[in-house]
């Protein structure tokens, strides 16, 4: 989250924690009851969009995580195949694993995924004789199973970003209607318990400092005077 919406959404919650002290005082006015019931609705779908977006962005972490194991994975083969295929002094065998990280990479995923399965399935056929050049019995079926994981992995943060995307649009909306609720008719309908319940009133004030309301209430009142 933004650092600018945390420490506006922090302003949010301490103003419902004050608002929720004194609920006896304004709980008998229907206008400020609504508005505060509404306020808490929209905080509430705030915190829940919030935690399914910071779920969502872990899909992307994993594939990134993958895509390193696979790497890993795929150059030991390569650097046993290399090394065999010199070796024998087989150069057409050596052209399918001589791959450095950057050949590797080269285009796009999926191109990455078909390159690790092809040099998966060119060391099969010789998977006995890599074994004397430090290639473990089982990673063949290892590098296999991390390039299938990989393969389904690609797509999906293509949908996260539309996902994330919708998400982050309806967090701003929320954010956007809290605005509206305080600026508009939470910080107005506060103006009857200014000299009545001066408590209430300088605890809400100061828990609104961090959006600018003292300012803004300044800065309304030098234009009166």
């Amino acid at each position: 989250m933004k650092n600018v919406l945390f420490r506006k959404l922090k302003m949010y919650l301490n103003v419902l924690s004050v608002l929720k002290a004194y609920i006896d005082v304004w709980v008998s006015s229907v206008p400020f009851k609504t508005e505060v019931n509404h306020f808490e609705a929209n905080l509430i779908a705030i915190d829940k969009k919030t935690q399914a977006l910071t779920g969502s962005e872990g899909v992307s972490e994993n594939k990134k995580q993958m895509s390193r194991e696979l790497m890993d994975a795929v150059l030991v083969v390569c650097g046993a195949g290399t090394a065999y295929a010199s070796q024998i002094n087989n150069m057409e065998l050596k052209t399918r694993f001589n791959f450095s990280k950057s050949d590797l990479r080269h285009g796009n995923e999926k191109d990455f995924y078909h390159r690790c399965v092809n040099i998966c399935k060119a060391a099969e056929g010789i998977s006995d004789a890599l074994q004397a050049y430090n290639l473990p019995t089982d990673h063949l079926q290892y590098l296999m199973t991390t390039a299938i994981a990989f393969d389904q992995l690609i797509a999906a943060p293509r949908e996260v970003i539309k996902a994330e995307k919708s998400s982050k649009e309806e967090i701003e909306a929320f954010y956007e209607k809290c605005d509206i609720q305080l600026d508009e008719r939470l910080d107005n309908l506060m103006l009857i318990y200014k000299n009545s319940q001066q408590n209430f009133y300088t605890e809400y004030a100061n828990a609104r400092q961090i959006g600018g309301w003292h300012k803004k209430k300044d800065a309304d009142q030098a234009a009166v005077n």
